[in-house]
Protein backbone atom coordinates (compact mmCIF):
# COMPACT_ATOMS: atom_id res chain seq x y z
CA UNK A 1 0.00 0.00 0.00
CA UNK A 2 1.69 3.44 -1.01
CA UNK A 3 2.37 5.90 2.01
CA UNK A 4 1.44 9.33 2.33
CA UNK A 5 -1.10 11.55 3.62
CA UNK A 6 -3.67 11.45 1.04
CA UNK A 7 -3.38 6.93 2.19
CA UNK A 8 -4.87 8.50 5.27
CA UNK A 9 -8.95 9.56 4.26
CA UNK A 10 -11.05 10.88 7.46
CA UNK A 11 -14.08 9.09 7.08
CA UNK A 12 -17.38 9.83 8.92
CA UNK A 13 -19.25 6.59 9.21
CA UNK A 14 -22.34 5.09 10.59
CA UNK A 15 -22.92 1.91 12.57
CA UNK A 16 -26.42 0.36 14.36
CA UNK A 17 -25.81 0.79 17.78
CA UNK A 18 -26.41 -2.31 20.53
CA UNK A 19 -28.70 -1.73 23.10
CA UNK A 20 -28.20 -2.74 26.48
CA UNK A 21 -30.84 -5.07 26.12
CA UNK A 22 -29.96 -6.72 23.25
CA UNK A 23 -26.06 -6.69 23.76
CA UNK A 24 -24.44 -9.74 24.07
CA UNK A 25 -20.98 -9.77 25.79
CA UNK A 26 -19.91 -12.76 23.96
CA UNK A 27 -20.25 -10.79 21.00
CA UNK A 28 -17.08 -12.02 19.23
CA UNK A 29 -17.40 -15.05 17.80
CA UNK A 30 -19.22 -16.58 20.62
CA UNK A 31 -15.80 -16.59 22.42
CA UNK A 32 -15.32 -14.49 25.63
CA UNK A 33 -12.06 -13.91 25.79
CA UNK A 34 -12.23 -12.70 22.69
CA UNK A 35 -15.07 -10.75 23.46
CA UNK A 36 -13.78 -8.98 26.72
CA UNK A 37 -10.63 -7.99 25.18
CA UNK A 38 -12.29 -6.26 22.47
CA UNK A 39 -14.89 -5.00 25.11
CA UNK A 40 -11.79 -3.29 27.23
CA UNK A 41 -9.98 -1.93 24.33
CA UNK A 42 -13.37 -0.36 22.98
CA UNK A 43 -13.96 1.50 26.31
CA UNK A 44 -10.38 2.20 26.64
CA UNK A 45 -9.71 4.02 23.05
CA UNK A 46 -12.77 6.32 24.72
CA UNK A 47 -10.32 8.10 26.69
CA UNK A 48 -7.36 6.68 24.84
CA UNK A 49 -7.79 8.59 21.67
CA UNK A 50 -8.77 11.83 22.60
CA UNK A 51 -5.54 12.00 24.80
CA UNK A 52 -3.89 10.98 21.36
CA UNK A 53 -5.40 14.03 19.39
CA UNK A 54 -4.16 16.39 21.99
CA UNK A 55 -0.65 15.24 22.39
CA UNK A 56 -0.23 15.50 18.74
CA UNK A 57 -1.84 18.66 18.34
CA UNK A 58 0.57 19.83 20.97
CA UNK A 59 3.37 19.75 19.19
CA UNK A 60 1.83 20.25 15.41
CA UNK A 61 3.57 23.79 14.65
CA UNK A 62 7.22 21.87 15.46
CA UNK A 63 6.86 19.76 12.58
CA UNK A 64 9.19 21.09 9.79
CA UNK A 65 8.40 18.58 7.36
CA UNK A 66 4.75 19.48 4.95
CA UNK A 67 3.83 16.26 4.30
CA UNK A 68 4.48 14.65 7.88
CA UNK A 69 2.33 17.71 9.24
CA UNK A 70 -0.50 16.78 6.71
CA UNK A 71 -0.42 13.18 7.85
CA UNK A 72 -0.91 14.35 11.91
CA UNK A 73 -3.41 16.39 11.09
CA UNK A 74 -5.45 13.14 9.39
CA UNK A 75 -3.95 11.04 11.44
CA UNK A 76 -5.90 12.90 14.18
CA UNK A 77 -8.87 13.65 12.64
CA UNK A 78 -9.11 9.62 12.11
CA UNK A 79 -8.81 9.15 15.83
CA UNK A 80 -11.13 11.29 16.95
CA UNK A 81 -13.98 9.70 14.51
CA UNK A 82 -12.89 6.68 16.25
CA UNK A 83 -13.51 7.89 19.91
CA UNK A 84 -16.85 9.27 19.22
CA UNK A 85 -18.38 5.91 17.30
CA UNK A 86 -16.13 3.95 20.31
CA UNK A 87 -18.44 6.16 23.06
CA UNK A 88 -22.06 4.88 21.28
CA UNK A 89 -20.67 1.55 21.55
CA UNK A 90 -19.87 1.91 25.54
CA UNK A 91 -22.87 3.14 26.25
CA UNK A 92 -24.66 -0.52 25.83
CA UNK A 93 -21.88 -1.83 27.71
CA UNK A 94 -21.63 0.55 30.81
CA UNK A 95 -25.83 0.61 30.67
CA UNK A 96 -25.38 -3.55 30.61
CA UNK A 97 -24.42 -2.78 34.62
CA UNK A 98 -20.85 -3.78 36.00
CA UNK A 99 -20.15 -3.02 39.63
CA UNK A 100 -16.95 -1.71 39.27
CA UNK A 101 -16.74 -0.75 35.84
CA UNK A 102 -17.58 3.19 36.27
CA UNK A 103 -15.03 3.69 38.84
CA UNK A 104 -12.07 1.69 36.88
CA UNK A 105 -13.16 3.66 33.84
CA UNK A 106 -12.65 7.29 36.10
CA UNK A 107 -9.08 6.05 36.92
CA UNK A 108 -8.68 5.54 33.19
CA UNK A 109 -9.88 9.12 32.34
CA UNK A 110 -7.85 10.44 35.28
CA UNK A 111 -4.63 8.96 33.95
CA UNK A 112 -4.75 10.24 30.86
CA UNK A 113 -5.78 13.87 31.90
CA UNK A 114 -2.61 13.66 35.04
CA UNK A 115 -0.30 12.72 31.92
CA UNK A 116 -1.07 15.81 29.62
CA UNK A 117 -0.92 17.84 32.66
CA UNK A 118 2.27 16.99 34.26
CA UNK A 119 3.80 15.02 31.79
CA UNK A 120 6.19 16.82 28.92
CA UNK A 121 5.51 16.32 24.79
CA UNK A 122 8.67 14.39 24.37
CA UNK A 123 6.73 11.49 26.61
CA UNK A 124 3.16 11.94 25.54
CA UNK A 125 4.59 11.72 22.08
CA UNK A 126 6.17 8.40 23.22
CA UNK A 127 3.16 7.28 24.80
CA UNK A 128 1.19 7.37 21.63
CA UNK A 129 3.97 5.63 19.63
CA UNK A 130 4.20 2.99 21.96
CA UNK A 131 0.32 2.70 21.46
CA UNK A 132 0.36 3.08 17.91
CA UNK A 133 3.55 0.22 17.85
CA UNK A 134 1.06 -2.83 19.49
CA UNK A 135 -1.82 -1.67 17.97
CA UNK A 136 -0.74 -2.17 14.42
CA UNK A 137 0.25 -5.81 14.69
CA UNK A 138 -3.14 -5.86 16.68
CA UNK A 139 -5.00 -4.89 13.77
CA UNK A 140 -3.09 -6.87 11.10
CA UNK A 141 -3.67 -9.94 13.13
CA UNK A 142 -7.36 -9.36 13.74
CA UNK A 143 -8.28 -8.59 10.01
CA UNK A 144 -6.37 -11.82 8.81
CA UNK A 145 -8.31 -14.10 11.75
CA UNK A 146 -11.58 -12.98 10.08
CA UNK A 147 -13.33 -13.91 13.30
CA UNK A 148 -15.43 -10.66 12.71
CA UNK A 149 -17.36 -13.36 9.83
CA UNK A 150 -18.15 -15.81 12.20
CA UNK A 151 -21.53 -16.56 12.55
CA UNK A 152 -22.05 -15.82 16.09
CA UNK A 153 -20.08 -12.32 15.99
CA UNK A 154 -22.53 -9.52 16.09
CA UNK A 155 -22.25 -7.14 13.18
CA UNK A 156 -22.69 -4.23 15.14
CA UNK A 157 -19.25 -4.79 16.96
CA UNK A 158 -17.46 -6.23 13.89
CA UNK A 159 -18.37 -3.46 11.62
CA UNK A 160 -16.96 -0.94 14.28
CA UNK A 161 -13.45 -2.81 14.91
CA UNK A 162 -13.19 -3.65 10.92
CA UNK A 163 -12.63 0.01 10.36
CA UNK A 164 -10.90 0.84 13.43
CA UNK A 165 -8.47 -1.71 12.45
CA UNK A 166 -8.17 -1.02 9.12
CA UNK A 167 -7.27 2.68 9.59
CA UNK A 168 -5.06 1.39 12.36
CA UNK A 169 -2.95 0.26 9.72
CA UNK A 170 -3.58 3.24 7.36
CA UNK A 171 -1.64 5.77 9.86
CA UNK A 172 0.54 2.85 11.49
CA UNK A 173 3.90 5.38 10.89
CA UNK A 174 2.44 8.73 11.45
CA UNK A 175 3.29 8.06 15.41
CA UNK A 176 6.52 6.39 14.71
CA UNK A 177 7.41 9.43 11.75
CA UNK A 178 6.68 12.20 14.66
CA UNK A 179 8.82 10.98 17.26
CA UNK A 180 11.72 10.31 15.09
CA UNK A 181 11.61 13.49 13.71
CA UNK A 182 11.15 15.51 16.97
CA UNK A 183 13.17 12.99 19.11
CA UNK A 184 14.96 10.11 17.82
CA UNK A 185 15.30 9.07 21.02
CA UNK A 186 15.42 4.91 20.42
CA UNK A 187 16.31 3.81 24.35
CA UNK A 188 13.16 5.82 25.70
CA UNK A 189 10.69 5.25 22.85
CA UNK A 190 11.89 1.51 24.14
CA UNK A 191 10.89 2.49 27.54
CA UNK A 192 7.80 4.38 26.77
CA UNK A 193 6.17 1.15 24.48
CA UNK A 194 6.72 -0.93 27.69
CA UNK A 195 4.54 2.01 29.65
CA UNK A 196 2.06 2.51 27.08
CA UNK A 197 1.45 -1.21 26.46
CA UNK A 198 1.50 -2.30 29.79
CA UNK A 199 -1.13 0.58 30.74
CA UNK A 200 -3.68 -0.86 27.80
CA UNK A 201 -3.17 -4.33 28.60
CA UNK A 202 -3.40 -4.20 32.23
CA UNK A 203 -7.03 -2.19 31.84
CA UNK A 204 -8.16 -4.79 29.43
CA UNK A 205 -7.32 -7.41 31.63
CA UNK A 206 -9.14 -5.76 34.73
CA UNK A 207 -11.75 -4.99 32.51
CA UNK A 208 -11.93 -9.03 31.89
CA UNK A 209 -11.72 -9.32 35.81
CA UNK A 210 -15.00 -7.20 36.79
CA UNK A 211 -17.06 -7.90 33.60
CA UNK A 212 -16.96 -12.35 33.86
CA UNK A 213 -18.32 -12.71 37.55
CA UNK A 214 -21.15 -10.44 36.67
CA UNK A 215 -22.15 -12.10 33.40
CA UNK A 216 -21.55 -15.58 34.90
CA UNK A 217 -24.54 -14.93 37.21
CA UNK A 218 -26.15 -13.35 34.39
CA UNK A 219 -25.85 -15.99 31.89
CA UNK A 220 -23.89 -19.41 32.27
CA UNK A 221 -20.54 -20.59 33.46
CA UNK A 222 -19.18 -20.01 29.54
CA UNK A 223 -18.74 -16.10 30.49
CA UNK A 224 -15.61 -17.06 33.21
CA UNK A 225 -12.67 -15.70 32.62
CA UNK A 226 -9.81 -17.42 34.84
CA UNK A 227 -7.07 -15.76 36.73
CA UNK A 228 -4.53 -17.97 34.35
CA UNK A 229 -6.62 -16.81 31.49
CA UNK A 230 -5.63 -13.12 31.77
CA UNK A 231 -2.25 -13.62 32.77
CA UNK A 232 -2.22 -15.90 29.29
CA UNK A 233 -3.25 -11.93 27.58
CA UNK A 234 -0.18 -11.26 28.63
CA UNK A 235 1.71 -13.63 27.61
CA UNK A 236 0.04 -14.02 24.60
CA UNK A 237 1.11 -10.53 23.35
CA UNK A 238 4.43 -10.17 24.60
CA UNK A 239 5.97 -11.45 20.93
CA UNK A 240 4.46 -7.95 19.43
CA UNK A 241 5.43 -6.00 22.71
CA UNK A 242 9.04 -7.70 22.04
CA UNK A 243 8.94 -6.93 18.19
CA UNK A 244 8.34 -2.76 19.28
CA UNK A 245 11.23 -2.62 21.49
CA UNK A 246 14.17 -3.97 18.71
CA UNK A 247 16.52 -0.93 18.02
CA UNK A 248 15.68 -2.10 14.51
CA UNK A 249 12.14 -1.87 14.64
CA UNK A 250 9.91 0.73 12.17
CA UNK A 251 5.71 0.30 11.10
CA UNK A 252 7.24 0.76 7.40
CA UNK A 253 8.73 -2.27 7.22
CA UNK A 254 5.18 -4.20 7.56
CA UNK A 255 4.27 -6.19 4.61
CA UNK A 256 0.45 -5.28 4.34
CA UNK A 257 -2.03 -7.53 2.46
CA UNK A 258 -3.60 -6.17 -0.79
CA UNK A 259 -7.02 -7.34 1.21
CA UNK A 260 -6.54 -4.47 3.99
CA UNK A 261 -6.07 -1.92 0.64
CA UNK A 262 -9.29 -3.43 -0.64
CA UNK A 263 -11.15 -2.99 2.96
CA UNK A 264 -9.94 0.61 2.49
CA UNK A 265 -11.59 1.15 -0.47
CA UNK A 266 -14.59 -0.43 0.49
CA UNK A 267 -15.03 1.26 3.70
CA UNK A 268 -14.78 4.62 1.53
CA UNK A 269 -17.58 3.74 -0.78
CA UNK A 270 -19.73 3.14 2.61
CA UNK A 271 -18.68 6.52 4.50
CA UNK A 272 -21.21 8.94 4.83
CA UNK A 273 -18.66 11.40 4.04
CA UNK A 274 -14.57 10.91 3.04
CA UNK A 275 -12.06 13.99 3.44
Amino acid sequence: MAEGALDIPVRRMEFDIPTADDFDPKWLANDIHQSYFSTGLSLYVAYLEPFLVKSMRKVLDRITDDALRESVDRFSRQEAQHYMQHERFNAAILDKGYPGLEARFAVLKADFERFLETKGDRWCVGFVEGFEALTTQMALRSLRELAREHPKTDKRFSALFEWHMAEEIEHRNVAYDIYEHLYGDYLFRAKMCLIAQSHILKFITDCMKIMSPVDMARYDESYRVTAAARVLVWLGFSPMIVKTLMPGYSPHDYDVPDTIEALSVRLSAEAKSVS
